[in-house]
């Protein structure tokens, strides 16, 4: 699957706990890029998503369409954007 791209807007866990680890997932599926909205606040990944899907050879963009993934997820995040 080297030319699939993936679109989401939180940053994929970079751990496992009640699922898998969602960047490995894509890791696993050969994703080839990945768009990302926002950075995962939670301090067990903030940003380790992204680096784990980098060091795979992935391609990792972030920020599109942020503030209004910000907004959007303010309640559930809790954190003002």
């Amino acid at each position: 699957m080297s030319n699939v791209i993936a679109f989401v807007t939180l940053e994929p866990c970079s751990f496992s706990g009640r699922t898998p680890s969602c960047a490995q997932a894509l890791i696993d599926a050969g994703i080839s890029e990945v768009y990302v909205g926002i950075i995962d606040p939670d301090p067990r990944n903030n940003g380790k998503g992204i680096d784990k899907l980098g060091a795979a050879g992935i391609r990792v963009h972030v920020g599109i369409m942020g503030k209004e993934i910000s907004e959007e997820l303010e309640a559930y995040l809790g954190r003002a954007p």
